[in-house]
Parts: C-alpha cells; sequence; structure tokens
C-alpha cells in the first residue's frame, strides 16, 4: 500500500500542475466557451480524485466497501477517456500538456495496478470502513484531497457558467 499512496501523492502534484499551468495558465479554460464540457468533465472527476485521496489517506475499505472504492476507480478511468476524447476534438494539447498526460496515466495505471490486488484482499474482509494512518502521506493526501475537492467544485461551477452563457447567446432575442 505505501508505493500506491507515494504514486497517489506524485499523481496530486502532477495533476496539480497541468491544471494550473496547461488548463488554467496557458490555455485558461475557464474562460472559453468552447471548454465546457471539458471543465464539468474535469470538475466531477477531480471530485472523484477527491474521494480517492481522502478515502485512502485514512481508511482502508474491507468488505462491499473495497468493491464501491473500486467501482469509484472504474468511473474516474471512464471520465478520463472521456476527457482525453473531448479535448481532441475542441482543442490541439501542447506538447507540454500532452507529455503531462502521458504520465499522469502511467502514474494512475501504476496505481490503479498496485491497489487491484489490496482491494482484492480487502473484499475478503468482513464489512467495514476500517481506520488507517499512513503519517505524514495521510496528511500529504489529505491536503491534496482537500485542494482537488475544491478544485473540482471550482471547475464544475465554470463548465455550468460557460454552458449557460453559451445557451443565453445563441438563443434569439
Amino acid at each position: 500500500m505505501e508505493t500506491v499512496i507515494y504514486l497517489l501523492i506524485f499523481q496530486g502534484f502532477l495533476g496539480g500542475y497541468d491544471v494550473l499551468w496547461n488548463h488554467e495558465w496557458k490555455e485558461k479554460l475557464p474562460t472559453k466557451p468552447s471548454a465546457a464540457l471539458e471543465q464539468k468533465i474535469h470538475g466531477v472527476r477531480e471530485l472523484f480524485y477527491a474521494v480517492v485521496f481522502l478515502g485512502l489517506a485514512w481508511l482502508s475499505w474491507h468488505g462491499i466497501w473495497a468493491w464501491i472504492f473500486f467501482g469509484l476507480i472504474v468511473i474516474e478511468v471512464v471520465l478520463t477517456a472521456w476527457d482525453f476524447v473531448t479535448e481532441d476534438k475542441t482543442r490541439t494539447l501542447s506538447p507540454t500538456e500532452r507529455v503531462t498526460h502521458l504520465v499522469l496515466s502511467m502514474t494512475g495505471g501504476a496505481y490503479v495496478a498496485l491497489l487491484i490486488p489490496v482491494l482484492i484482499e480487502w473484499s475478503r474482509l468482513p464489512s467495514f470502513l476500517v481506520d488507517a494512518d499512513y503519517g505524514v502521506r495521510s496528511w500529504a493526501l489529505t491536503v491534496l484531497g482537500v485542494g482537488v475537492f475544491v478544485w473540482g467544485v471550482r471547475d464544475l461551477w465554470s463548465g455550468l457558467a460557460l454552458s449557460n452563457a453559451a445557451r443565453r447567446i445563441s438563443k434569439p432575442a
């Protein structure tokens, strides 16, 4: 589980870089009407990541909870695939963003691959959410989880606002 935690911390910091540098600074996605769907996908996916970061920072998911957690990860993977397709339809990614997304995908695949045997083991236990504590790593995941939650709400709000603005513009007076 230790390697999963380190990979998630790396994922959190690299994802933060991607959002701040590529999405905010270079592309200014929250201001582009063409990015409305992408912003909504980002927002929902970030909320799922908040659950992953916070959920693994302090809990072991035993029994049915392991399957619920696995389901959250599957939904996050589907959202990521949808995001890739949406990005390719609406804009050209810079080489920096493309490489960042590649590394994020590789890290994400690694943490999921290493977490699956843990989830299988947990699924065989009685159904409880059990306290876990990884010391400073739990606190790092907590900070990342709170940050990604706040940013997820912000991106979701941005995507909804961009969609509403586009609807108002397209309606005849």
